[in-house]
């Protein structure tokens, strides 16, 4: 048996190296889930941030142009 020991090593080292690539494919995998979650996520706050500027936007031309309505009104009255 002394002489399959180094064979039985040998297989020990395959499988060793079978399960580090495994594991690296796995780690590969895990990251770029979580960079594409991560990228999505992004782009969903930077769109809801565009919305919310331009319903931002929005209120204030409506306040100003009733504010000038309101005003011409104002004066025609006077």
């Amino acid at each position: 048996m002394r002489h399959l020991s180094h064979t039985k090593e040998q297989l020990e080292y395959v499988r060793i190296n079978a399960e580090f690539d495994y594991v690296k494919k796995r780690a590969l995998v895990n990251f770029l889930t979580n960079e594409k979650l991560n990228l999505e996520q992004h782009f969903h706050n930077r769109a809801l941030n565009m919305l919310k500027s331009i319903q931002n936007y929005e209120n204030q031309n409506l306040r100003s142009h009733l504010r000038e309505i309101a005003i011409g009104s104002f004066e025609k009255v006077q």
